[in-house]
């Protein structure tokens, strides 16, 4: 059997780091400074996409239309410095910027080339971090997941939530400030839990609990997850969430990893639970099919499509690869 209290390993969005250099944020004039500087690596972000080009990201060179966005209000963050260099990001609405075209790359790029007429590998397009994510290693996997998050951050707290005025960017685009009544308001991050429960009954294999909600069509499953509720810690949020999906009541909650996940603003906490009871009651509303799975299940609906699984760069299928005890297709 799987060693059940060994952390998750290899989780891709929580593995992923770069030097912030969060002291440097208060700094007068760090933007001005650092888009007057040619080798700083320059990151478009639109909403949730960022431009690549075959697996790279397409970093580029400061150009004057960047000095521009910002001195009007546009929002310019100062994402760390990175293995390349100090590295921005110039945030531009969904419909507001074009594909950068393929010229003043930075050290670090890929190795320049044609983009080609009708589209192929080396024309730059616009993707998203669920897309790219498996193919981005080191400090760029953190720079779009930093990115990310706080581009749909800003696109929804311009105003002040104490007075309705309008608020400015601060801290190179990790505050925003009210001149109305001088408050500061930081990005939020929302704690969910995301739980492997685990029917230990039989004890020559275990069985997991997958479900299906309503966004999901088909044979995917997953397992459960929910977000924690004021006044709540990890263990109770684990215990709560998984009774009201799916009527399940557990104990020996145990924390096993945690990530990342800006779609818009989590983070994801892992935990295993062993099950009390193993009837089951379908949350109407949340959870239109759930059941358990022994490993034979698993890999029987793997091989016959009858099951599909959640993509690498989540945190489900590391909890669901743990419990299975090696990776699966």
């Amino acid at each position: 059997m799987p060693d059940a209290t060994r952390p998750l390993p290899d989780l891709v969005l929580g593995d992923a780091v770069v030097d912030r250099d969060a002291l440097r944020r208060s700094e007068p004039d760090l933007i001005e400074r650092l888009l007057a500087v040619a080798t700083t690596r320059v990151l478009d972000v639109r909403g949730a996409s960022v431009p690549q080009r075959r697996t790279q990201l397409l970093w580029r060179a400061p150009q004057a239309q960047d000095r521009q966005w910002f001195d009007t209000g546009g929002v310019v963050l100062y994402l760390g410095h990175t293995s390349h260099g100090p590295a921005l990001a110039v945030l531009r609405p969904q419909d507001d910027a074009p594909v950068p075209a393929p010229t003043g790359e930075r050290p670090g790029d890929a190795a320049t080339a044609t983009t080609s007429e009708d589209g192929g590998d080396d024309a730059p397009s616009w993707r998203t971090l669920r897309d790219i994510g498996l193919e981005l290693s080191g400090d760029d996997l953190a720079c779009v997941t930093a990115a990310v998050a706080l581009d749909q951050w800003h696109a929804t707290h311009t105003h002040c939530p104490r007075c309705g005025a309008l608020t400015i960017v601060v801290e190179a685009g990790w505050v925003r400030r009210c001149e109305a009544d001088g408050s500061h308001h930081f990005p939020r991050t929302d704690p969910a839990v995301i739980m492997a429960i685990v029917d230990e009954s039989d004890p020559d294999d275990s069985r997991l609990l997958l479900a299906r909600g309503p966004r999901w069509k088909g044979p995917h499953r997953s397992v459960l997850a929910g977000f924690v509720e004021p006044g709540e810690s990890f263990e109770q949020a684990v215990a709560r969430e998984t009774f009201e999906e799916s009527g399940v009541e557990v104990t020996d909650v145990r924390y096993l990893g945690s990530q990342p996940w800006p779609f818009p603003a989590s983070v994801m906490i892992g935990c295993l639970a062993r099950a009390v009871t193993t009837p089951l009651r379908a949350q109407e509303g949340e959870i239109e099919e759930i059941g358990w799975y022994s490993r034979a299940d698993v890999r029987q609906g793997l091989a016959d499509g009858s099951l599909a699984l959640p993509g690498r760069l989540s945190i489900a299928r590391a909890l669901i690869e743990h419990w299975y005890g090696e990776p699966l297709p």
